[in-house]
């Protein structure tokens, strides 16, 4: 044999053994099929819970005090608010007033969805505390952009001859969406 021959035979057993290593084996078929795939968004809403502080009291001057506190919503997109109601509060009196409360004494005070203290903002049941804010609301357009309200919150001075304490209530938010 020749040093050609030789070669040529090296070289076809070479090209052979490749084939055969990266043909692998052979299939007996396949089939195909789908993955059906589901999620649910529900229509939710959040609220968060401010502090409507008042500013401070000196029952000497005569003046009315007065707070505001920002209610922040957060809802699914596209969801829209139906009303906000602002309960009447741990303190309420018989005739309707909300109070601020330290042991035995108390100072009546309003809410209201507007800075002239004309509206006052309830929940519509609960006399002598206002309607609530059923207005004014447009369809969310995403979760991380929430909808903001704010409360504005008055004293009036005829109601502030009290004993110097720290006087607190707290006023439960419902959002109806």
């Amino acid at each position: 044999m020749n040093k050609s021959n030789i070669l040529n035979s090296l070289l076809a057993g070479g090209i052979a053994t490749l084939l055969v290593v990266f043909a692998g084996t052979a299939n007996a078929g396949s089939a195909g099929g789908t993955l059906s795939t589901t999620a649910t968004v529900n229509t939710n809403c959040t609220v968060n819970s401010p502090t409507l502080t008042f500013a401070a009291i000196d029952p000497t001057a005569g003046v009315n005090s007065t707070g505001t506190a920002t209610i922040s919503v957060a809802c699914t997109k596209s969801t829209t608010l139906v009303d906000i109601k602002l309960g009447p509060g741990a303190h309420q009196i018989a005739a309707g007033s909300r109070q601020l409360n330290n042991g035995s004494n108390n100072i009546k005070y309003g809410l209201f969805t507007d800075a002239a203290f004309t509206t006052a903002w309830g929940d519509s049941t609960t006399t002598g505390i206002g309607n609530k804010l059923s207005s004014g609301f447009t369809a969310f357009t995403s979760v991380s952009t929430p909808e903001t309200f704010t409360v504005y919150g008055q004293i009036l001075a005829a109601d502030e001859d009290v004993p110097a304490a720290t006087y607190t209530d707290s006023v439960a938010i419902t959002v109806d969406f």
